[in-house]
C-alpha cells in the first residue's frame, strides 16, 4: 500500500543520533499516519547503513558513493519518495508524541499552506527559536559578531529570532530551520526541491522563501514538538563557518542584495 507520508533523513557518520531518532519514530512516537522512511547515507564510514539493514530492514536505504550536501541528498530520497506528502527530518531529531500527525493533519487542512514546521526543543526541552525572519547583510554581521549565539542580548538578532511566536498557536513565518519540514509531495516537486548550489546551510531559508515565491505560506506549528539536538558546528570559526558564509553569499545574490519578509506581501 502507499504511504502517506515519505520520510526523508539524509546521515552522514550520524549513527549515535539516527538510532535514538528511529528509536522515537518506530517505537516510542510512530506517526498513526502510515509512512515510509526513505535513509540517504551520505558515504557514512561508521556502520550506518549495516545497522539500519540488520534492525530496520523496512527501511529503504541509498548508499551514496560520495558526499553530497544537504540539498542534493534530500533531492536523492524524496526523488524515490512514494507518499503524497514529504518530511524532511534529520538524524538528529527525537519525536515526541503526535508531532507528524499533527503536521500532517495541520497541512492537509491548509491548502494555501505550502510548508509547515514544528517547534524544535533543546535536549533540556527549552524551546529552540526555529523559526525566523529572512536574512539581510547587516543581520548576518550582527550574527557573525555574536558568534550566532541564540541567547545574545542583540536586540537585531532577538527580532529575527521571532520571540513574539505563541507557544501554543500556528503562526505564519518567513522561514524555519530545515531539520523538519513537512511538505505536500507534488508541491516539493514544483519547487525542484532544495538549491543544490546550497551545499550546506540556508537552503531551508531559500526554499521557504520559494514557498512563498510559489504563493503559498510557511507555518510554524508549536504544538508538534520534536527534540532537535542541534550541532551548531558553525558557531565557532572553522571551514564550516566559511560554508555558511558562502551559502549567504549565494542566498543574496540571488536575491540581487534585497531581501523582503513575506514575498507576496
Amino acid at each position: 500500500m502507499k504511504p502517506e507520508i515519505s520520510i526523508i533523513t539524509v546521515a552522514m557518520n550520524h549513527l549515535t543520533l539516527l538510532k535514538q531518532m528511529l528509536h522515537s519514530l518506530f517505537i516510542t512516537c510512530p506517526p498513526k499516519v502510515s509512512f515510509e522512511v526513505i535513509l540517504v547515507d551520505n558515504n557514512s564510514t561508521d556502520g550506518t547503513a549495516e545497522y539500519v539493514r540488520k534492525e530496520f530492514p523496512a527501511i529503504h536505504i541509498i548508499e551514496n558513493k560520495q558526499t553530497y550536501g544537504f540539498a542534493k541528498n534530500n533531492n536523492i530520497g524524496a526523488a524515490r519518495a512514494q507518499g503524497n506528502y514529504i518530511l524532511i527530518l534529520n538524524p538528529d531529531i527525537i519525536l515526541l508524541p503526535d508531532a507528524v500527525d499533527i503536521l500532517y493533519n495541520y497541512l492537509r487542512k491548509n491548502e494555501p499552506v505550502g510548508i509547515v514546521a514544528p517547534m524544535l526543543l533543546n535536549q533540556d526541552l527549552s524551546i529552540q527559536r526555529s523559526a525566523r525572519n529572512f536574512m539581510n547583510i547587516k543581520l548576518l554581521m550582527y550574527r557573525a559578531f555574536t558568534l550566532g549565539r541564540d541567547d545574545t542580548r542583540n536586540a537585531t538578532v532577538q527580532a529575527y529570532l521571532t520571540p513574539e511566536l505563541s507557544d501554543e498557536q500556528p503562526a505564519t513565518v518567513d522561514w524555519c530551520l530545515g531539520a523538519a519540514l513537512l511538505f505536500r509531495s507534488d508541491f516539493y516537486r514544483e519547487l525542484g526541491g532544495f538549491d543544490e548550489h546550497f551545499f550546506l546551510y540556508v537552503e531551508d531559508a531559500d526554499i521557504c522563501q520559494r514557498c512563498w515565491f510559489a504563493g503559498k505560506s510557511v507555518v510554524y506549528h508549536p504544538q508538534a514538538r520534536m527534540i532537535h539536538a542541534h550541532q551548531r558546528n558553525s558557531a565557532r570559526f572553522s571551514k564550516k563557518t566559511l560554508i555558511h558564509l558562502k551559502s549567504h553569499y549565494y542566498f543574496f545574490k540571488k536575491n540581487r542584495f534585497k531581501i523582503k519578509r513575506h514575498p507576496l506581501k
